[in-house]
């Protein structure tokens, strides 16, 4: 009897202790556990869009009709599809926030004025979101500047701003002024034979510069890096991961498979082209499920 007593002391004993750790492990999260064992791995197709414009002579594959991105958000809303932003991936693996029934996620690169002359107004009438990952010397060169042209201008801070503050728009880094190809460099990449830490000197100083600006104007930083002309290398996702970027957007095209955190960094994205339909595109090069 005083055996089995002492057995019950001790088993009363580690239950408590558990007990302990689990309240511990709920103050700390904030009343519920890490999500990270909550989330199921998803797959993800990621559009990726650039200018719309209604002049034939200048569209091309990166130049669409507005008619074809607005035929896209119509029917993405007639078959249950429900656009979200980079920001909704984060808390999903990070706080288990559910995502939406069908997620599916638009994107637009180096931030021209028709996305916030045609696309946004779309946006509003389909109630659907949008990742615009802009250049940033381009919003600071054209700030004041007066009356722009949709077919070339760019978009400056307040655009992004009142985007932003519709709730429907995510703004993310583009680099600052690094979107060209010159001098054996392409985009953000490192050059071939460049000195490591030389390389990461430039690219941390461009990106901070973007970061800061946004921060400025909207009040908030970006969470994402978006690769200019999808150029990819080792170094570039050591240095972006070094300073804290959570996710990465390249130009591969196909699906994205998400697990992990860790799988934010690979999020792929296929090329909205011109003159091919709506369900074209969506059924047979996508290839998501009608």
């Amino acid at each position: 009897m005083f055996v089995s007593l002492r057995i019950n002391k001790v088993i009363l004993s580690v239950a408590a202790a558990v007990l302990a750790v689990v309240v511990c492990l709920c103050t700390v999260s904030g009343g519920a556990l890490p999500a990270s064992s909550e989330v199921k791995p998803i797959k993800l197709a990621v559009i990726m869009y650039h200018g719309l414009i209604k002049d034939s002579s200048l569209q091309n594959q990166y130049m669409i009709h507005p008619d074809y991105f607005e035929s896209d958000l119509k029917y993405l809303k007639e078959n249950g599809y429900n656009t979200i932003v980079v920001q909704d991936l984060i808390d999903y693996f990070e706080k288990g926030t559910p995502l939406p029934e069908n997620p599916i996620m638009l994107t637009f690169d180096d931030g021209y004025y028709n996305n916030y002359y045609y696309a946004f107004p779309l946006l509003k009438k389909y109630n659907s979101k949008a990742v615009i990952s802009p250049i940033g010397y381009t919003a600071d060169a054209v700030q004041g500047t007066g009356k722009k042209n949709p077919a070339y201008s760019q978009c400056d801070w307040n655009e992004y701003r009142e985007m932003v503050n519709s709730g429907l728009v995510e703004i993310q880094n583009h680099t600052f002024n690094l979107h060209k190809n010159e001098n054996g460099r392409k985009g953000a990449s490192i050059k071939k034979g460049e000195d490591f830490e030389t390389y990461k000197k430039i690219l941390v100083e461009d990106l901070t510069k973007f970061n800061d600006r946004m921060y400025e104007e909207l009040g908030k930083k970006p969470t994402a890096f978006t690769f200019p002309f999808g150029a990819k290398s080792e170094s570039t996702v050591k240095v972006v991961k070094e300073m804290g970027f959570k996710a990465m957007l390249d130009c591969e095209e196909k699906i994205t498979e998400i697990s992990t955190e860790e799988d934010l960094y690979n999020i792929h994205r296929f090329l909205r082209p011109n003159n091919m339909s709506t369900k074209d595109f969506f059924e047979n090069k996508v290839k998501i499920a009608a």
